[in-house]
């Protein structure tokens, strides 16, 4: 792209996401049922769900990764903003990183409930050691690690409010997705902070 063509790959980015998403396989649904049934109390999304999503990995390699801590006081900030001081938290954490949900779990405040992401425990055995890997985990589970993902982002879909970093193409997927097909239909009903901001 020439200087100044940004916000065409912005647009582009968003259309062609948004037309990936627009006919869902039943099998991926299914799969997101799936997840939803084993994540949540009774199989139901908490209304005030909150999704965060962390890419760390090798991802330092192309951004500042975000701490922790970073994470933890935006998602207080979110509480606060939208639900007030006392509010117990619903949190969708969206990351295969499992690094990241050992320091999370150690970071959490009393009174937050956590729902971490199912890809952490049913890819652990052929996860690589180092590295993302991805095509590596599609060919050793013959498919199912995109499967797995792909209905983990739908289910990350259903919060209202998000903590992302849409330098990392998950995060800007599930932001083009919101942005494109949820806030759409539900009048602008969702909110997202930026913690490593990206083309979108």
């Amino acid at each position: 792209l020439k200087d100044g063509d940004q916000s065409l790959l912005k647009d582009f980015r968003a259309a062609s996401t948004e037309y990936l998403f627009q006919e869902v396989s039943p099998i991926v649904i299914h799969e997101a049922e799936r997840q939803i049934s084993l994540l949540f109390p009774n199989g139901k999304v908490p209304s005030d769900l909150i999704t965060v999503h962390i890419r760390w990995g090798d991802k330092f390699w192309e951004m500042d990764l975000v701490t922790i801590g970073n994470y933890t006081n935006t998602i207080s900030h979110l509480l606060n903003e939208n639900y007030g001081d006392n509010k117990t938290a619903n949190i969708f954490l969206a990351t295969e990183d499992p690094k990241a949900v050992e320091e999370f779990k150690e970071a959490v405040p009393k009174g937050w409930n956590v729902y971490y992401d199912l890809t952490i425990e049913e890819l652990s055995s052929c996860r690589p050691d180092r590295g993302n890997r991805a095509s590596h985990m599609a060919k050793n589970t013959n498919g199912k690690a995109g499967l797995v993902g792909i209905a983990s982002l739908l289910v990350a879909l259903e919060a209202k409010l998000f903590v992302l970093t849409t330098a990392s193409n998950w995060s800007r997927m599930i932001n083009q997705l919101r942005t494109q097909i949820i806030d759409p239909q539900c009048g602008n009903c969702t909110k997202m902070i930026d913690l490593r901001h990206g083309i979108w």
